[in-house]
Order: C-alpha cells, then structure tokens, then sequence
C-alpha cells in the first residue's frame, strides 16, 4: 500500500472515531442525565471504554489512571467524568441496572437510589433517553441544514435523458415527456420528484403520469421487489433537461492505471462516441459505459482536433476511470432560504422520511427480500462513507451524521437483548406481572444479546470485507 493508501486508510479511521465518538457519547449521556434527574446514582460516565486514562469527580478532582477502590467506593452520589482508553464509544454506568457488562448477581437489598428502584415509567424514560438523544441529535442536524444551507430546486420535471436498461426505458419513457405527478401527486420539480420515488417506493411499486404531445399518459413501475435504494435509482433511470453537455466527457485526470489511462486517454480528451453511437451527453457516456462492465468497447476521441481511438474495456463497477469536464445543471432553478420554524418542520420531516425508509429496509431483511449486507453496514462501510462524507465537505459529514444518528436510534429500540429495546421489553414484562423477573434470567438473556449483536457485528465486517475485495 502507497503513501496515498495509508493515508486513505488513517482518514477513513479518524472519521469513524469521530462519528462514533459523538453519537455513542450523546447517547450515553441520555441515560446519564435522565438517571440523574429521577435520583438514580451514576458512578460512572465514560467517554470511551476501557482502562481509565483521566477524569474529574467531587472527591478528588482532576486523577490521572484508574481509580483506587477506596475512591470508588466513596463516590456514592457523586460521578466520575472520565475519558478513557478505547474511543470506540462510552458508557454511563448506573447503579442497580443489569446490562450487557454485569457479570454478576446485585446484592439482593434493594436501596432506593437504584434503577431497580424505580417506578417502571422512570426505568421506561431512562432506557429510552439514549434513543431520544439521538433522534434529537439528527432532527437537530436535518434542521440545521434546511436553515444554513437551504435548498436549491432545479425547476423543471422534463426527462432529458433515459438510462438504457432501466425500467423507464422499458415502458417507453422519452426524453422530452413531462412527469407530471408521482402516485396522483402532483409536482412541479425534480427534487419533489425524487423524494416520491426515492424515499417513498423502496419495497413498493408506483405509477408516474406523465405527459407527451399535450397528451398525458400512466406507466406503472413493477419494483416491490427490488432490494436496495440504489435498484430503485437504477429502475428510476430518469435524468431532467437541463444539464450542460458540450464538451462531451473532458478527461480532466485520466486516473492511475485505470482502463481509459492504459487506452491513452488523456486530460482534456473530448469523447465522441462509443461503438460507433454519437455521444451526446455525460449520461449517455456513463450509461454505455456501465451498462457494459468487463466488455470491451471501441472508443472514438479528439485531441486538438485530432481523431483517435483504442479499444477500452470497463471495470466490473463499469467505470474506466474518468471524470466529466464542464458538466452542470443550467437549466432553471431556485435557491430556497428557510426560517427557523419551517426548517424545524423540514428537519422533522427530513427524519420521518428517512426513518421509514429505514424500517422498510429493516423489514424487507426480516421477511428475506433484502440481504443483511446491502441494509446494514459494518465497521468498515462506516469508516469508508464517513471519509467520503467529510471529503465532500463540513456539510454533507454532518447530513451522514445525521443519518447515522438516526439509524442508531432505530436499531437500539429494536426488541433484542442486550439493546434499549430489549431492556425496555423486560420493563413492561415487569410492570405487567407486578413484580421484577429474576436475576438469573436477566443475565442470561443480556448474554444472549451479547451473542446475537456479535454474530451480527462479525457476520457485517465480513460482508464489509469482501464487498471490498
């Protein structure tokens, strides 16, 4: 691995520990105050995990190492704020609560001070505040961006160009047709058009009516059992007039050892066709390319005026390892500046909208339409979108932040042992048949959550691995 490699590698480690970090400290510090504020006793709140490197606490200030029992013992009421080894996360540790970390039996007087203490609607809001923080935190930075950033609108909902293969192109859509509504709703731009599509249709099919001549017409798209945001973008395969096209596909940086630098392509190298088709846009360029991964296709280009070719064959992901040159959206659009209270009820809807993509995913993997590895991401993919995300910017790093915190929300408050969720469900067990279910069990049935979330963490990193190989 080069220079270049390793530091790819170092970053992507960096933002990782970086998203991790924040989110798992934001939840964590939901039960913490959420404990704090119904009179349990918190010890402990850890920022990371492991041996303690420093922290501060009312007895004795600032400490460096792990604390010596004696001290332990004397924080009664009193919390120790520490940072510790590992920052791959953190924990608030509360008395009287059996987790995933206990490893024995409590003392079987109770003291009042405890969770197990509590009334069970207190215990409900304390195992429940990490996933509120976190919702919080998302809903915080989905706002945040409808405020600061606002939207820009490209105003039109004309099709300029068809992707071969796609679904679309199938049911005879055109360029130059008009959508006029998704599902009966009525839009009047792209972005309207692509939340209807993208965040509405995973695991359903739709009808677009649209308009040709004067004359509207339906086309019904058959993907309910399509599998992944990105089939349903590929079935889509519609992209708006609008877009610049001259100079056709400038190589701008051929990339190292890629197909189009081996071919001899070169910076500034105008494209003008592909087995002998006209190249009249980048989309017609990245659709002959990538509906024809690992075959070989004979390249037509220019250089100063000068006609070359070369055969050049597409990787398996249908790329050739080239860039577009002057390649925009010019068509007409509109900046739209939110104030605080609409950008709240866009962030809002911003969560919604994401959550229920989420929970049809989740659902489309329990009933076996979608594979594990496509819905979830494992170590690995969090580290890799997370470096992406920050190289595109301060901006779109928090929107995958905030997608993240939300996700995180959702799978804690699944019904698993060992999660929020499953911690809740022994709750409610609880106050049903009025009285608290052993300890024995309760451990056992942490463990078991422990088991299931490291089958799961395993079986991801492996997907993410070979996904990468």
């Amino acid at each position: 691995m080069g220079l270049e490699g390793t530091l790819s590698v170092l970053r992507a480690i960096l933002y990782f520990v970086i998203t991790i970090f924040i989110l798992v400290t934001i939840h964590e510090f939901g039960h913490f105050i959420a404990g704090r504020i119904f009179g349990m006793r918190v010890p402990v709140f850890s920022v990371g995990m492991g041996r303690r490197l420093f922290g501060f606490n009312k007895l004795n200030k600032l400490t460096f190492g792990p604390l010596d029992p004696e001290t332990e013992l004397k924080l009664e009421n009193n919390t120790d704020y520490r940072l510790s080894l590992l920052p791959i996360g953190g924990y608030a540790k509360i008395e009287g609560m059996i987790d995933e970390t206990q490893n024995e039996a409590l003392p079987l007087e109770v003291m009042p001070w405890e969770f197990r203490a509590k009334p069970w609607w207190q215990k409900s809001i304390v195992i429940s505040a990490g996933v509120i923080m976190n919702t919080l935190l998302a809903w915080l930075i989905f706002s945040g961006h409808n405020y600061t950033i606002g939207e820009d609108l490209r105003l039109t909902t004309t099709v300029g160009y068809v992707e071969t293969g796609s679904q679309s192109k199938k049911l005879g859509v055109q360029a130059g047709d008009k959508i006029v509504a998704v599902d009966g709703k009525t839009v009047s731009n792209w972005e309207e058009i692509q939340e209807a599509v993208m965040l509405g249709h995973l695991g359903r099919d739709y009808m677009l009516t649209l308009e040709r001549g004067g004359k509207a017409f339906a086309v019904a798209y058959a993907t309910k059992s399509l599998n992944s945001p990105e089939d349903l973008s590929t079935a889509f395969g519609l992209t708006p007039v609008g877009y610049s096209s001259p100079p056709i596909a400038e190589v701008p940086a051929a990339n190292p050892h890629s197909p189009a630098e081996r071919a001899g392509l070169k910076a500034g190298d105008i494209i003008t066709h592909i087995q002998g088709d006209s190249i009249v846009s980048w989309f017609a360029l990245v659709d002959h390319i990538h509906s024809n991964a690992g075959k070989p296709l004979l390249f037509q280009w220019q250089r100063n005026g000068v006609a070359m070719n070369a055969t050049i064959t597409p990787d398996a992901d249908g790329t050739v390892g080239i860039k577009p040159g002057d390649f925009s959206y010019v068509g007409a659009k509109s900046h739209v500046d939110y104030g605080i209270g609409k950008s709240l009820a866009l962030g809002w809807q911003d969560l919604t909208n994401n959550a229920g993509l989420t929970f049809r995913m989740l659902g489309m993997v329990i009933t076996g339409k979608m594979p594990v590895g496509k819905a979830l991401g494992g170590p690995l993919k969090i580290a890799q979108m997370a470096s992406r995300s920050a190289a595109s910017g301060f901006e779109s790093f928090m929107l995958f932040m905030g997608l993240l915190s939300m996700s995180l929300a959702l799978i804690n408050i699944l019904p698993i042992p060992a999660l929020d969720g499953g911690h809740l469900i022994i709750i409610l067990i609880e106050a049903a048949i009025g009285h608290e279910l052993s300890q024995g069990f309760k451990l056992g049935f942490q463990k078991v959550g422990v088991a299931i979330l490291l089958s799961l963490m395993a079986f991801m990193l492996f997907s993410d691995i070979r996904s990468m190989i």
